[in-house]
Parts: C-alpha cells; sequence; structure tokens
C-alpha cells in the first residue's frame, strides 16, 4: 500500500499509526484490505473495475450511504462507513474506509430462516431516498437459451418469460447481492453482512431472487426454495412470481464468475456442476411459474 493512501487513512482516522494487515478479498471489482489503526482493526475497499465505474459513477458514495442507512435497521451487523474518497485523489483509487466486521465466511449448508431474516428486516424498512433505483441485471437482447443447456424446452419457456411483462412487487430497501459469500458467520450466529456496493430501492423480489439463484448454484434447488419458505414466514403477505427467479438466473448462464469466486472459501465448485445445477433450476422454475 502506498504512502499517499495510508497518509488518507491516518487523517481520516486520526490514528498516529496506520498499517496493512493483508488482503482479504477475492477481488472481482475491488480489492480489500485489513488495516490496523491504534489497535482498532478496519477494512479499506478500493475499485479497480474501470468499466463498472463508469457505468455507476456514484458507486463509492452510494455504497457509503447504504452502510448508514443499513446499519439504522440491522446495526452491527453491517459495517460502519468511516471516510470515503470517492474520486480517488487521495487514495489512489475510488476508496472507502469502513469498520473491521469479525466473522468466516460459511457457504454450503447456511440455515435459511437466518439468511432471511435481516432480509425481511431490511425489506420491512423505508427505502432510502438517497440511494439510487434497482435495475435488471439480465441484457433483454441477449435473452437465449444457453447452448451448453441439456434443458433446452424448460429454457426456452424461461426466455419467453423474462420477454413478458415484469410482475409487481413491493419497493423496498435492498441490498441486492445478498448472498453465502457476503455474509459473516460466528459459529452458528450470523455476524456481519457485507458488500453494499449495490445497494438500492426496488422491488424486493429483486433480493429474494438473487439470493435464490445463489442458493441454487451453491447447494441445489432445495436451498432455493426453503429460503423462500423462510423469508414468507416472516413476511406472509409475500407472494413470489417465478419471474423474477428466471430474470436472475440469466445473469449467471455466461458468467459464472461470482459462484467460482466462492472457491476461495471452499465451495468446491467447476463450470460442469455449475451448469447442472443451473439446468435443474431452470426446470424447476417452469414447473412452479
Amino acid at each position: 500500500m502506498d504512502d499517499a493512501t495510508l497518509a488518507w487513512m491516518t487523517e481520516a482516522l486520526g490514528a498516529s499509526k496506520v498499517r496493512e494487515v493483508g488482503s482479504i478479498s477475492f477481488g472481482i471489482v475491488s480489492d480489500l484490505r485489513l488495516v490496523e489503526a491504534d489497535d482498532r482493526s478496519f477494512v479499506l475497499r478500493r475499485y479497480f473495475d474501470d468499466a463498472l465505474l463508469q457505468r455507476f459513477p456514484h458507486l463509492v458514495s452510494d455504497e457509503a450511504k447504504a452502510l448508514v442507512e443499513a446499519r439504522s435497521v440491522l446495526g452491527d451487523l453491517v459495517p460502519e462507513p468511516v471516510a470515503v474518497d470517492p474520486s480517488g485523489d487521495r487514495a489512489g483509487r475510488p476508496a472507502l474506509l469502513m469498520t473491521y466486521v469479525p466473522g468466516n465466511v460459511q457457504i454450503h449448508g447456511l440455515d435459511p430462516s437466518r439468511l432471511a431474516a435481516p432480509m425481511a428486516m431490511l425489506h420491512a424498512s423505508e427505502p432510502p431516498k438517497e440511494l439510487p433505483r434497482s435495475r435488471n441485471w439480465f441484457e433483454p437482447e441477449r435473452l437465449a437459451v444457453p447452448e451448453w443447456s441439456e434443458s433446452r424446452g424448460p429454457w426456452a419457456e424461461l426466455v419467453e418469460m423474462v420477454l413478458g411483462p415484469e410482475p409487481q412487487s413491493t419497493f423496498a430497501f435492498l441490498h441486492r447481492d445478498l448472498h453465502p459469500g457476503n455474509l459473516l458467520w460466528q459459529g452458528n450466529e450470523l455476524s456481519g453482512i457485507v458488500d453494499w456496493a449495490f445497494a438500492s430501492r426496488g422491488p424486493r423480489a429483486l433480493d429474494v431472487a438473487h439470493t435464490r439463484a445463489n442458493l441454487a448454484l451453491v447447494d441445489g434447488v432445495e436451498a432455493a426454495d426453503r429460503f423462500l419458505d423462510a423469508y414468507v414466514a416472516r413476511i406472509p403477505r409475500y407472494r413470489h412470481d417465478a419471474w423474477w427467479d428466471a430474470a436472475e438466473l440469466f445473469v449467471f448462464i455466461d458468467d459464472f464468475s461470482g459462484p467460482l469466486a466462492l472457491n476461495t472459501f471452499g465451495a468446491d465448485l467447476d463450470i460442469d456442476l455449475l451448469r447442472s445445477r443451473t439446468d435443474v433450476y431452470a426446470r424447476s422454475l417452469v414447473l412452479t411459474a
């Protein structure tokens, strides 16, 4: 870490000395560094994906706002922002300095009720007006049956479904990327929820569907269904539409970099397994639509 970045953090923290401890990220769009300042621990997040920053020029400042808002709902499960350098003038790259939340990532066999509880709390809160509107991550012009699929019929039905009208869903405060890699645990207790870069205001079904898609790829369809059941138990009036699941599933068909990055935490996933589970999930969505 360069001297200018260390000087920026030292000034922001009012510390006598700041030192880098090491990397704590698997680095898809950003780099996370654990730092210590006067016996306190912090995390420095710097973004290196220029294409992402061009698409979302307020990404860093929006993430800092999201942390403040999320802490008002979920408390210490969420890191506290300490300093922000949206332009990267001080830190070398657009950067966010935040408190360190202890815990370890666990990928497989997560208790669905412990996943659903914080999401339901977040969705029950007032959507912050300061955050951007959410957007779907699939590209309509690229919707097609995956060339690798062995379940072409169900996929064709999902293409037709997603090209249809978007169902109604109550607007809520969304994390937008709640998956096993962004959850921290101490024993059986959830200790942290991280990576609020895409937090936004939008249809609550987006959050539910994104988590379901990730669980279906990591642990299979039953894990996704158990999560939905746990969420509905928290918000009984919620009615889920398979359109959202199909829309989120199309995000993954050409790019499994997210799930594969979970191998850093012992996920033991490969392309063939992910494609197989994606096919199984596609078939299940057609049956439940």
